[in-house]
């Protein structure tokens, strides 16, 4: 299987975890060292950190907000082990303007599973300032 049809895999789990809120599903998707960079400048090491890491950016946002629109088709890309994946999503909260957040998420593969993945945002100050009113 292809580096793409595991991240394509990962990220319908991934949705399926933020609808359930059962993060375990992920666990197989992960290097037991894997590393994360969620785009808030910290860093989560090791598969339960990490784990936890995506656990606590969704309960920081999405589940802070009234409604999350991923906008456009998503821009996906495969070189070597690497998967880059350019994305703009809309957040919305009553009594805030709306957020449109743009970024990339860099994802190292190696023997299959993610090693390290990153999030960075072009709008990271106004993403964590938004963030910090919900």
């Amino acid at each position: 299987m292809s580096n793409l049809s595991l991240f394509s895999a990962y990220a319908a789990s991934f949705e399926e975890s933020l609808t359930d809120d059962d993060w375990t599903r992920l666990e197989t998707y992960f290097a037991d060292d894997a590393n994360y960079c969620p785009g808030d400048g910290s860093t989560a090491e090791g598969r339960p950190a990490v784990l936890a890491a995506l656990k606590d950016s969704v309960d920081q946002l999405e589940r802070k907000t009234e409604s999350r629109d991923i906008l456009g088709t998503p821009d996906i890309a495969e070189e070597g082990d690497r998967i880059t994946l350019n994305f703009q999503i809309r957040y919305t909260k009553t009594g805030l303007p709306d957020l449109i957040l743009d970024g990339v998420e860099t994802v190292d593969y190696a023997n299959g599973v993610i090693q390290r993945m990153e999030d960075k945002f072009a709008n990271t100050d106004t993403y964590l300032d938004w963030r910090s009113k919900l």
